[in-house]
């Protein structure tokens, strides 16, 4: 990575520390030596850090904690992050909810305790991904002003809508199929223009969209 070029995420300051995307915490050790990097100024990589902790200590909560690279990190860092970190731990403490379970069949399963996520923070750490992503697949930073649009897919009529538009997708040229994949496409002739999706642990879906900044204002995004 040429550290003397522009950070990929502000487009201003100069990319003096290396970025990896996606972020090299979401890999338990040992972790594969191909991992990828972007320029990112010192401000931009710091900042995301409290984000993409939120992100990691979430989503291992949930089914994504069970798979095999979600085992190996509560064992390597997650119990020692809590433990640590008291400010995470409330916040995943007061986010907890009681909510009724049924299977799809409609058996009554119970009150349980369910997380309710903070989807802004987890669709801001996808977005950040995405310029990262872009800078990989297109060998040039998106502009400061690139329009990234991020929807945390959780819900039947999410998956219905974009499915459509992910059969239009190919796969990524950056992906670890037990961590992260991703499938990209772009407007011929209007690279900023593209669909993502994002695949974490093969667990948890995003999808992203971008386009300039002018023609998300018109549409009214």
């Amino acid at each position: 990575m040429n550290k003397s070029a522009t950070c990929v995420y502000c487009g201003t300051a100069p990319g003096v520390t290396a970025d990896h995307v996606p972020p090299k915490a979401f890999f338990p050790r040992p972790r594969p030596s191909n991992l990828t990097t972007v320029p990112a100024c010192l401000e931009c990589n710091n900042a995301a850090g409290r984000h993409e902790e939120y992100f990691l200590a979430a989503l291992m909560f949930s089914e994504a904690g069970v798979t095999d690279p979600g085992r190996k990190l509560w064992d390597e860092k997650l119990r020692r992050m809590y433990a640590k970190n008291l400010g995470l731990r409330r916040q995943i403490g007061r986010s907890m909810r009681p909510v009724e379970l049924a299977t799809p069949a409609g058996i009554y399963l119970g009150r349980h305790l369910a997380l309710g996520y903070d989807e802004q923070r987890l669709e801001g750490v996808a977005a950040k991904v995405v310029r990262g992503l872009y800078f990989l697949e297109q060998g040039v930073a998106a502009p400061p002003d690139w329009g990234v649009m991020s929807l945390f897919i959780r819900k039947r009529a999410h998956f219905d809508a974009v499915d459509p538009y992910n059969r239009m997708l190919k796969p990524g040229s950056h992906c670890w199929p037990a961590v992260f994949q991703y499938r990209v496409g772009f407007v011929p002739g209007e690279p900023l223009k593209s669909m993502w999706l994002l695949w974490f642990w093969r667990t948890h879906i995003f999808w992203v969209t971008g386009q300039p900044i002018a023609q998300v204002v018109a549409n009214g995004s």
